[in-house]
């Protein structure tokens, strides 16, 4: 059964108390500035969306030409919220399938923390499915949401909303996590190179040495930690240079460019040069590092070849290497 977006929901799944939240945001702003809403749909849409109305003289119609012609275009939007990326195709057709037929704008938003950069690339048969019933088909991040009406003009009051808007999606998690991941590696053996040329490689044979997206990096050595970098990029380079490419860009760097700058890491070192003949590589661009002393306590090494600190930089609240080595220096902090 259908409810009005409310300020006063009650809703107790945390999926409908997303959609409600981002639902009266974006009634709020309508309400408030039709014309900002309007900006906030063509920028998320990459299209001329119009919906206030026009006021014109002497137009010619089909049959008369009126002195004064007052006219407003017709929209339906729809939105598919998820706390996290797990749209089917199934749900996406119906959705399609429920859009009025001779509308202007007809618009469906897949709505989610995606972790990924590009999501339209995954739901690209989908778009174009959309696109040929002239329905615009846009998946959106909450984070690319928030910051597109942040991006419009507002009153002061809004602004306000929206602080609080942010906060909320912050504190649930519905940002991308890895923004705040701090990923310890093992680098007994080849630390020379995080410290000295800014990179980490290992072999992209999967299991062990899988890693998932993080922000920040930091090489373990002696039950140690010595600097905190960024990971700027993580480049696959395949066997003998067979094929190349991105797995993540953290960074505005082009592909083509970090591609090129991966190659050249792997040839300042014979070994490395040996082993991309026989395995491929991931190789991590580091940058940004700043000097700390972020110690293991507990007995014995690290556990694994690696660990994963997951809201280190958020408890910091860290937004880059040189604040979350001030805040872990100044508080004097270690790991177990």
């Amino acid at each position: 059964m259908s409810k009005e977006i409310s300020l006063f929901s009650d809703y107790h799944t945390k999926e409908n108390s997303l959609t409600n939240h981002c639902g009266l945001i974006l009634k709020l702003l309508y309400e408030e500035n039709p014309t900002s809403f309007e900006e906030a749909i063509s920028s998320l849409t990459s299209t001329n969306f119009i919906i206030n109305p026009t006021f014109e003289q002497q137009v010619r119609k089909e049959t008369s030409v009126p002195d004064l012609v007052i006219e407003q275009k017709s929209f339906s939007i729809f939105f598919e919220t998820k706390r996290t990326d797990w749209f089917y195709s199934d749900q996406i057709n119906r959705h399609l399938e429920g859009f009025k037929k001779n509308v202007d704008y007809n618009i469906l938003f897949l709505l989610s923390n995606f972790e990924i950069d590009n999501p339209e690339e995954k739901y690209q048969q989908q778009i174009q499915i959309a696109k040929s019933l002239d329905i615009i088909l846009v998946p959106i991040s909450f984070e690319e949401f928030v910051e597109t009406l942040e991006s419009v003009d507002s009153s002061d009051v809004f602004k306000k909303f929206l602080v609080e808007f942010r906060a909320y999606l912050d504190r649930n998690g519905y940002f991308p996590s890895w923004r705040y991941l701090l990923e310890v590696v093992n680098c007994a053996s080849t630390i020379h190179e995080v410290h000295e040329q800014n990179v980490f490689m290992c072999p992209n044979t999967g299991g062990v040495y899988s890693h998932r997206r993080a922000k920040y990096f930091g090489g373990y050595k002696w039950k140690n930690v010595k600097f905190i970098h960024e990971i700027k990029a993580v480049v696959v380079i395949e066997k003998n240079y067979d094929s190349e490419y991105v797995q993540w860009n953290n960074s505005n760097y082009t592909d083509s460019e970090l591609i090129q700058e991966a190659k050249e890491k792997i040839l300042l070192w014979d070994y490395r040069i040996e082993e991309i003949k026989n395995n491929g590589i991931q190789v991590f661009l580091l940058d940004n590092p700043f000097k700390v002393n972020f110690k293991k306590t507990s007995k014995g090494g690290l556990y694994g070849n690696k660990k994963y600190f997951r809201d280190l930089a958020k408890e910091l609240n860290a937004t880059n290497s040189n604040e979350l080595a001030d805040g872990i220096i100044k508080k004097n902090l270690s790991w177990k």
